[in-house]
């Protein structure tokens, strides 16, 4: 991943970016919050409930990729957990996309 972008890990900081606000769309819902931090992290959440692993591991990398591409929308300090719907499975990438850029700028005019 590109060094401006961290990762949330632990599972007390995805408990502490869900408290905060969301935004829902049709396949993922975004939980975020503003920290101190350098730069924008992302945590993934694709649920059993979407597929098998070989189509939890499709939807997180198109996830990441979106996120890596479209990073710069977001004001540094930023936290997002992205969190599958199960019809994300069968999701095509542009579609995914253009919900994490909706997501995105409706995240950067709140915060």
């Amino acid at each position: 991943m590109n060094p401006y972008l961290g990762r949330v890990r632990k599972h007390s900081e995805f408990l502490e970016v869900c408290r905060g606000p969301r935004v829902a769309s049709p396949h993922l819902v975004f939980h975020y919050s503003l920290s101190s931090g350098p730069g924008v992290a992302f945590g993934f959440a694709v649920p059993k409930v979407v597929g098998c692993a070989v189509e939890r591991n499709k939807v997180k990398r198109r996830l990441r990729a979106c996120c890596r591409d479209l990073a710069g929308c977001l004001p540094a300090g930023t936290k997002v957990v992205l969190r599958a719907r199960p019809g994300a499975s069968r999701a095509d990438f542009w579609d995914l996309r253009g919900e994490v850029e909706g997501a995105f700028s409706k995240i950067a005019s709140e915060v």
